[in-house]
């Protein structure tokens, strides 16, 4: 992606991968705490074990960094709290002339057993100055890296301390001066050798930022890409025969110099980010990563509500899109597979479709019928919407209550509620999901939409646990927050599913495809097309 601030001089590349948060510039006050910059542009990567949060804009020079590297050096040890350590600082002109200086900082989070890499950095085009403020979290297990890479370490015979065979000689050392010793150490398994073993990892994912920003290899043909990776495995693997056969008459026959080269700062990223230089501007850039192709729905399961259990269509061939009564996202008129039951609990037997959409977050069903006046809920009548939520058990929660008219003239009311399904014995049986309620009338007739939104089990980069690492903070980033819990509707409710800070809604554009996302887009198209 190419991204070019207002009235810039500079275009800065992206790797593949990264969306533009649509309210950006009104977060960036909650989340970035240096100054309120008059441009700002924010995106976000969600990857195999990682997000990041990446901010750019133009700063005055009174803000910038020193371009002197041993000068920015010194200064950030002076800052460094104990829960953090420096990881990487360099200075440098990329291929078109745009002078660079980066920092790349890490801070553990002890409680949350959770480490994050921050990013800041300055580019210069002359007089113009645009500042680099990134952010990359672990959403998934943590601590892999370091656990795997001590036992390569282990494996490549490294010095270990004496009476221990897993304590390495030097495992945490900072990497420009050997003498300091405050604070969270680099630890020798986040050395750019590994990024290759473990390309979802936050400080992996760091790296690779920064090498599209200073080395620009989008602007490069991929002809000219596989050239250069051609010529660097040939020489990979000289060097690798050279050195078994160095290991072969040598009393040292056991790899282990193989591995050691994984610790090497001076390793080739071979193939880091190789992709097709497609020549386009910003505006005509459009988020691909978790569009749907019909040949591409075969995991694409879910669960609909009261424990009906669905699955979208999976071929290309099943791909029928389904019709309803009124105007739905093209992306969710994918018809439900069997079996549906004939009868639905609480409504009997209805004359019924069944539609949704899965993506690798999240899935999302819903089942459309028609119901009566005396079924539906209270048509623009918000009020007595919110009464009759109050009767919740400990296993709901209410997240929004509206009632209103469309543009078209069209009455509705919706809730979305968040939910645990339990057993005869109030065991839970599921994971937090979300539930919708719609009604609308259209021509005289009231449509009912009975929505369950999930997160897929597993996922990468839960909602909230990303947003409570971000309100942790760390050397650039900070979520301001209350950190609330409570009932948006009834103050004096403290028990049950009570709606959280990180549920909302400013939040939904830092996670697009989360199910509580999905879900308000979702209501928001219902409500303005139909």
């Amino acid at each position: 992606m190419q991204v070019k601030l207002n009235n810039s001089t500079v275009i800065l590349l992206l790797p593949k991968g990264y969306e533009r948060v649509n309210n950006g510039a009104a977060l960036y006050e909650e989340m970035y705490h240096r100054h309120k910059a008059a441009d700002v542009e924010m995106f976000q990567n969600l990857a195999g074990e990682s997000y990041g949060n990446i901010v750019i804009s133009h700063i005055d020079q009174i803000d910038a960094m020193t371009f002197d590297k041993n000068a920015l050096i010194s200064e950030i040890h002076g800052v460094l709290a104990d829960n953090q350590g420096l990881i990487e600082v360099e200075t440098g002109t990329n291929p078109r002339g745009f002078e660079y200086v980066y920092s790349i900082v890490k801070t553990y989070h002890q409680e949350q057993l959770n480490t994050n890499y921050c990013i800041r950095m300055n580019i210069r085009n002359n007089d113009e100055l645009i500042e680099v403020n990134a952010s990359f979290f672990e959403t998934r297990m943590t601590g892999v890296r370091s656990s795997v890479g001590l036992m390569l370490a282990v494996k490549a015979g490294f010095e270990t301390e004496e009476g221990s065979s897993l304590q390495i000689k030097g495992w945490a050392a900072d990497p420009y001066d050997p003498t300091y010793t405050k604070g969270c150490l680099m630890l020798m398994s986040e050395r750019p050798g590994l990024d290759g073993m473990f390309p979802g990892d936050p400080l992996s994912q760091a790296r690779e930022l920064l090498l599209a920003l200073t080395a620009d290899s989008y602007y490069k043909t991929k002809d000219e890409i596989d050239a250069e990776n051609k010529e660097r495995v040939h020489e990979r693997r000289l060097r690798r025969r050279n050195t078994q056969h160095e290991n072969a008459v040598g009393e040292n026959n056991n790899g282990q110099e193989i591995v050691r080269q994984l610790f090497s700062d001076d390793v080739v990223r071979n193939g880091a980010y190789k992709v097709d230089v497609v020549e386009e501007t910003p505006s005509e850039t459009k988020p691909t990563r978790f569009q749907l192709d019909p040949a591409s729905l075969v995991k694409a399961t879910a669960s609909a509500v009261e424990g009906v259990k669905s699955t979208v269509t999976n071929t290309a061939a099943e791909f029928n899109k389904v019709k309803t009564p009124y105007e739905i996202p093209e992306d969710f008129r994918n018809r439900l597979n069997k079996p549906i039951p004939k009868k639905l609990p609480g409504w009997g037997k209805r004359d019924y479709i069944g539609y949704g959409k899965g993506t690798p977050l999240a899935s999302c069903i819903c089942l459309g019928f028609p119901v009566t006046d005396s079924e539906s809920l209270p048509l623009g009548n918000t009020n007595q919407l919110i009464e009759m939520c109050r009767g919740m058990d400990d296993h709901q929660g209410i997240i929004s209550v509206k009632g209103g008219i469309t543009p078209k003239g069209s009455r509705y009311a919706y809730v979305i509620r968040k939910m645990q399904a339990v057993d005869d014995e109030g065991e839970v049986q599921t994971p937090i999901h979300y539930e919708l309620g719609f009604n609308i009338r259209i021509n005289g007739k009231i449509h009912f939409i009975d929505g369950s939104f999930r997160d897929k089990n597993g996922i990468p980069g839960s909602r909230a646990d990303t947003l409570n690492i971000m309100a942790l903070g760390n050397s650039e980033l900070k979520l301001i927050t209350e950190q609330w819990q409570r009932d948006p509707y009834y103050p004096d409710r403290k028990s049950g599913l009570l709606m959280d800070w990180s549920e909302d809604e400013r939040f939904d554009s830092l996670f697009p495809y989360s199910s509580l996302s999905e879900m308000r887009r979702f209501v928001k198209y219902i409500i303005e097309n139909n």
